[in-house]
């Protein structure tokens, strides 16, 4: 999602060290477009580091679910915005992020210029599902 709003470089600076499973990756490249461009870009320049992980958790994507066992194997804050999956990772301990998290930091710090309001409406046209009671309690602290 922050590739697909032209925020994945600006959140790898903020955020600092990246790892994504090599799942997360595989379904990266299933859609050739501007995001896999964009990433794979990212991850010949050294900012994402691509980690194989071959354990599964059944009910998950491939991508949710190894990103919740990278995070396991690094103790490190997982992003995740799939209900299921972010339920999943915090029984097991671990810290759950989601895009809206990130966005909230990049325009705390004045990287993301948009207006809630605006970031809203582009979020739900580019297909990313949040209702807007939910969007204002996480980005706008309502």
């Amino acid at each position: 999602m922050l590739a697909k709003l032209n925020l994945l470089e600006k959140a790898i600076e903020v955020l600092g060290e990246v790892e994504i499973p090599k799942g997360v990756l595989e379904e990266i490249k299933v859609k050739e477009d501007q995001v896999q461009v964009k990433v794979i870009r990212l991850i010949k320049a050294g900012k994402i580091c691509v980690e194989d992980v071959k354990r599964r958790f059944p009910r998950l994507g491939t991508g949710e679910s190894s990103a919740i066992v990278l995070a396991l194997m690094n103790r490190k804050i997982v992003v995740l915005d799939d209900r299921r999956a972010r339920k999943i990772a915090r029984e097991l301990g671990l810290e759950v992020i989601g895009t809206l998290s990130i966005l909230r930091r990049l325009y705390k710090v004045n990287v993301l210029k948009k207006k809630p309001n605006s970031l809203y409406k582009h979020l739900v046209r580019i297909g990313f599902y949040i209702d807007r009671k939910t969007f204002n309690k996480i980005f706008e602290g309502k």
